[in-house]
């Protein structure tokens, strides 16, 4: 018993030290330059021990997606915590989620193409299966704060709309927000504001049109902006 223990605190230990090493490789060379060999040669495994662990370079992709989603994950559990109001609390899930795209660029880029087939057709199921589990635990974290607000009246749902259409439109924009801001250099014709004043000038603009209570009118929301980006900041909040 102590011996597979021991075994599968090493086994999990080895892949995410494989997984560490494929982000500096795709940090320093590009996703072109993450190879298995050049995962054995920097950790000084043998490339069927990688194999172990991962069955092809795709099946590495998703591992990186996993594990920054589960900093993600911890990222949303610290947001939630937050002491406010539903509107806050929501709000503070958005600071977070670009508070997360800043110190996981590479990875959240990463998200984006392990959505498509090219990738999802090659990773293990396995992986896959625990991308769509911590996918719903993230997914989640905005569904409760929403069932709250429905629940304590600061939110009413528009007519035919549910709170999954909510949590989905809240979803999408935020994404779409920090996509593209990702790759600002591209934008032309456009002079935006700075990142994080557009993301929540947005956001604020959305829950104001969901009529969701306090509303930017009535409320100064920029004392919840700064303290929630100094609850999100607490040390290892992201680790």
């Amino acid at each position: 018993m102590n011996t597979q223990t021991r075994r599968q605190r090493e086994f999990e230990q080895r892949e995410q030290l494989f997984i560490d090493t494929a982000r500096s490789i795709i940090r320093q060379d590009g996703h072109s330059g993450l190879t298995m060999d050049k995962i054995a040669e920097l950790t000084e495994y043998a490339k069927g021990t990688v194999y172990k662990h991962f069955t092809c370079k795709e099946d590495i992709l998703c591992g990186l997606c996993l594990d920054s989603l589960g900093h993600l994950h911890k990222m949303f559990s610290l947001a939630e915590t937050f002491q406010g109001t539903s509107r806050e609390q929501i709000m503070c899930l958005g600071i977070g989620y670009q508070l997360y795209t800043l110190s996981y660029p590479e990875e959240f880029d990463l998200l984006i193409a392990a959505r498509t087939n090219n990738i999802r057709e090659k990773a293990s199921p396995e992986r896959l299966e625990k991308m769509k589990q911590v996918d719903n635990l993230v997914i989640n974290h905005m569904r409760g704060v929403i069932e709250h607000a429905v629940q304590c009246g600061d939110l009413q749902l528009p007519k035919a709309s549910t709170i999954d259409d909510i949590c989905y439109g809240l979803w999408a924009m935020n994404f779409g927000l920090l996509v593209l801001d990702h790759a600002r250099d591209m934008v032309n014709g456009l002079t935006l504001s700075p990142s994080h004043h557009l993301v929540l000038s947005q956001i604020s603009c959305l829950l104001d049109g969901y009529n969701w209570q306090p509303l930017s009118s009535e409320k100064d929301y920029s004392t919840t902006i700064a303290a929630a980006y100094k609850h999100l900041h607490q040390p290892n909040s992201t680790d």
